[in-house]
């Protein structure tokens, strides 16, 4: 959401969606002493499920404040969301705070004795290194439709903005899914969807600030969710699973977006490097905008 700043105090928002489960958020930065940054956790009114929160030894009212300030919570019947919002008790720019959020893992692979087994179903090979493809297909406020089959769209950087995504995954395993959201400048976060629907305002001129993806399913635990998205002239950021991402003050828009899904091996998968460097080869214009 847009930062909001009041007499020094500078305000912003955003959304994560948790899945039923236990989950530990902490604060995972050390602002400046004189700059701090608190951040406050609470229920969305998005999603059937519920949430309680279990602040630690100095938490109060669910406010983290400092390095190591933790919070368990507890999600039950259904998905939720969680808002997430940072104070900043200045009106100068420093580098982002970083909340840290890991699910609280209860299946057997907490067994000491427990592999991740390279085929889980028999004729399903899970080869190293290889994401599984995607098709993102994306309409630009100048560049019209555009489809890769990379599964990214858009340049860092560029003026052109994205303003609706769909994406759809063919050949998707059993058990597993991929679901996001996203924000249009103006509006609140829309409502989570599967592979296949289209998000976003498409050709209405008003570009996304945020999105969202994650991994459902019973055999989610088989495969990693990486990406990196890039909104207005900032950096990419690489993708956080299950949370909602956003530029630098939340009213950037988005640009570019990138996202793989690679199968879990024993070996650990490459980290995810920048797929635009002559990236308009692989990304077909379906249809062109009329010029604003």
């Amino acid at each position: 959401m847009p930062s909001q700043t009041l007499d020094g105090l500078k305000i912003s928002s955003r959304v994560t969606l948790l899945e039923p489960g236990m989950y530990i958020f902490r604060y995972a930065s050390q602002p400046p002493a004189d700059k701090p940054v608190c951040i406050a956790l609470q229920q969305a009114p998005l999603g059937k499920g519920s949430i309680d929160f279990f602040p630690g030894e100095g938490v109060s009212k669910n406010m983290l404040t400092k390095l190591g300030d933790t919070i368990v919570a507890r999600v039950k019947a259904g998905v939720t969301t969680v808002l997430i919002t940072e104070y900043h008790m200045f009106d100068e720019v420093i580098e982002p705070v970083d909340l840290r959020i890991d699910r609280i893992d209860t299946s057997p692979a907490i067994m000491r004795t427990y592999a991740v087994v390279a085929t889980p179903d028999a004729g399903q090979s899970l080869a190293i290194d290889a994401p599984l493809p995607i098709t993102i297909t994306a309409h630009l406020k100048a560049g019209g439709e555009v489809v890769s089959n990379d599964g990214y769209v858009g340049k860092p950087g560029a003026e052109d903005f994205v303003e609706s995504f769909a994406i759809d995954w063919v050949d998707k395993p059993v058990g597993i899914d991929l679901v996001y959201t996203c924000m249009v400048a103006g509006s609140g976060p829309c409502r989570n969807v599967s592979t296949g629907t289209a998000v976003g305002a498409r050709a209405q001129g008003l570009p996304l600030i945020g999105a969202g993806f994650s991994l459902v399913g019973p055999m989610r635990k088989h495969y990693e969710l990486t990406g990196l998205v890039a909104f207005g002239t900032a950096e990419p950021q690489g993708l956080v699973a299950s949370q909602m991402m956003h530029g630098p003050t939340g009213n950037e828009p988005l640009v570019a977006l990138h996202l793989a899904v690679t199968p879990v091996t024993k070996m650990n998968a490459a980290r995810l490097k920048s797929p635009w460097e002559n990236s308009a080869s692989q990304q077909n214009t379906i249809a062109v905008s009329q010029l604003a």
